[in-house]
């Protein structure tokens, strides 16, 4: 019979705990038995010379050296005196049996898909049989978490879950467990998750982990990646915290039938996602809040893409499922996103109970979606916009939405809003703080073909509107030419038989009229907004008529009619408007300047 060779590979190392970290364990004596607990011990071993030995030192490093076990044994329980012994497979072996673990373990565990080369497989502890390789996987996580923590290497090849991975820390922000999951590469390395199943992965009991380099694979209502708190009394009301996600890859079928999300995860903490490329499901990512006494945030998001394909999706949310528990503190940055589908949202936050707070957006590219940035709940945020663009055709569709509850919220800046149809740059609806407006700044519009494209300010009038310049064969109301609402600005209007006023670009109008006109009503106004029209008569005396009806003009008891403007001479008419009377009241008139 043949003896199998053991030790000298790159999971065969010892560790202990030290100060509340685990370092490497050397000149540790470690003894081999046939079984987790009890067992027989295998004495009959031979060091690396072919002495007989009937344990193994390790050297100063830690590392388990090179020895013979017994005749025909392929795998053994090592202990090294903690309280649990750990699994350690002869070189080339290849049995799959890992896990144990205890108080000493190995740092780095290989787990091998049932696709990978054969050499790949027969350096693995785990290996899987491409049935429900979760199982081996699992044991592999668990083998980490039951002690301290570890590295998990997934290789090459297909892994196939029929059932969540369950990535799990102590429950307990005092003892904190940390994990790496590491593939070869987000196409290399796939774990693919069978239609019906809750998720890929899900985090919780405030785990600590690292993601590496991997892709997943969904299907039906399944999520990539979830996470969720126990509430637990020592949890903090975490699901994981200090984490990375680095260089992963979620697809979808990329024929509509996905339903669920990317990444659903629920109170995440002081993280960071990075070079996430979602493609082919139904909704990308989502972060929310789940307990009334935790605030969750403080994530970084750096370069991510999603391509949604069906109808009414949604490509990033952030929410609140509490009123008071609330997410906040996020950074998104190159956050990019498309929509192959109808009825489809962007960005959407604050949609749950509560309100989200500061996020901060930079770099976003939007296409092809029916609402671009839906704000629902919430004060604080902010968006930087690259390029965006509605569903291409569709009109009345609304770029930029604030809700009733939702107050100092900014489109900072808009590289580009590209309007192929009639639609709506802004719709503030902010009624609970109208004295903390929200605001769209520097923007740029281009109105193609004969698309017309408004705003509609919250009912108290106060949307912060700056910036706004356009250009196109469209129209375009809502410009806000930089500085307009300094009090020096004078907007020019054009003459003709009936002169049009558009009151939503500043305060102050003239017109020079070359004969008799009709000053018609004039376009989004604001309750209690006051405007100045500056009137020149030139080419003799000129009449300026008022519009009345919905919307127009009404003189009161003090000022009851306009008279001809004496040629070359120039008539001041000042006007509130009332929302309640839906009408300009002149309650100024000055002649003969």
């Amino acid at each position: 019979m043949a003896r199998n060779d053991f030790g000298a590979g790159v999971a065969d190392f010892v560790v202990r705990p030290s100060d509340g970290l685990w370092t490497v364990a050397p000149n540790a004596a470690v003894t081999f038995w046939s079984a987790r607990e009890g067992g027989a011990q295998y004495t009959d071993l031979l060091d690396s010379s072919g002495t007989p030995v009937t344990e193994v030192t390790t050297d100063a490093t830690g590392a388990i050296p090179t020895f013979s076990g017994p005749d025909s044994v392929a795998g053994m329980w090592a202990d090294a005196g903690g309280d649990k012994r750990a699994w350690i497979e002869a070189r080339g072996a290849g049995t799959g049996g890992g896990g144990g673990g205890g108080g000493y373990t190995s740092i780095s565990r290989i787990v091998a898909s049932a696709t990978a080369p054969a050499d790949v497989r027969a350096a693995a502890a785990y290996v899987c049989d491409g049935i429900a390789d979760q199982e081996q996987i699992q044991a592999a996580l668990n083998d980490a978490r039951d002690n301290g923590g570890g590295e998990i290497q997934l290789t090459v090849g297909e892994f196939n879950l029929t059932a969540p991975l369950s990535i799990e820390g102590t429950d307990d922000v005092d003892v904190e467990i940390g994990i790496l999951v590491r593939g070869q590469g987000a196409r290399a390395t796939q774990l693919v998750a069978a239609p019906g199943i809750a998720a890929a992965i899900h985090l919780t009991k405030v785990v600590r982990v690292q993601f590496e380099s991997l892709g997943i694979t969904v299907d039906g209502a399944t999520d990539g990646i979830t996470s969720s708190t126990t509430n637990g009394p020592n949890s903090g009301h975490r699901s994981f915290w200090n984490s990375s996600f680095k260089n992963l890859q979620i697809t979808g079928p990329w024929d509509g039938g996905h339903t669920g999300w990317a990444i659903n995860m629920g109170s995440p903490f002081r993280s960071v996602f990075e070079n996430i490329e979602i493609g082919g499901v139904g909704n990308g990512v989502r972060m929310y809040s789940e307990h009334t006494d935790f605030n969750p945030g403080d994530l970084t998001f750096e370069r991510c893409f999603v391509e949604l394909v069906g109808n009414n999706g949604t490509a990033y949310k952030v929410e609140s499922t509490t009123a008071d528990g609330v997410m906040n503190q996020m950074e998104f940055e190159m956050c990019e996103a498309i929509a192959n589908g109808t009825g489809c949202t962007g960005i959407e936050i604050g949609g749950g109970v509560g309100p989200v707070h500061h996020t901060h957006w930079r770099g976003v590219n939007l296409e092809q979606f029916d609402k671009l940035i839906n704000v629902v709940r919430g004060g604080g945020n902010t968006f930087r916009c690259n390029y965006v663009e509605l569903r291409a055709g569709i009109a009345a569709l609304t770029a930029f939405t604030f809700g009733a509850n939702t107050y100092n919220n900014s489109i900072l800046s808009c590289g580009l809003f590209f309007a192929s149809a009639s639609a709506v740059l802004f719709a503030d609806g902010n009624t609970s703080l109208p004295s903390q407006p929200n605001s769209i700044e520097r923007t740029r519009i281009y109105a193609d073909g004969t698309a017309a494209v408004t705003g509609t300010a919250n009912p108290s009038g106060t949307t912060v509107r700056k910036g706004i310049v356009g250009s196109g064969t469209g129209t375009i109301s809502v410009l806000h030419t930089p500085g307009v609402t300094a009090p020096s600005q004078v907007i020019a209007l054009t003459d003709g038989a009936t002169i049009a006023t558009d009151a939503s670009r500043g305060s102050h109008f003239k017109v020079t009229i070359a004969g008799n006109r009709t000053l018609s009503v004039p376009t989004n106004p604001v309750d209690g907004q006051r405007v100045v029209w500056e009137v020149v008569a030139s080419g003799g005396a000129r009449t300026l008529a008022l519009a009345a009806g919905a919307g127009g003009f009404v003189f009161g008891s003090d000022i009851t009619a306009l008279t001809a403007t004496v040629s070359g001479k120039t008539d001041f008419i000042g006007a509130v408007y009332s929302a309640t009377a839906n009408a300009w009241r002149v309650v100024a008139y000055a002649k003969g300047y």
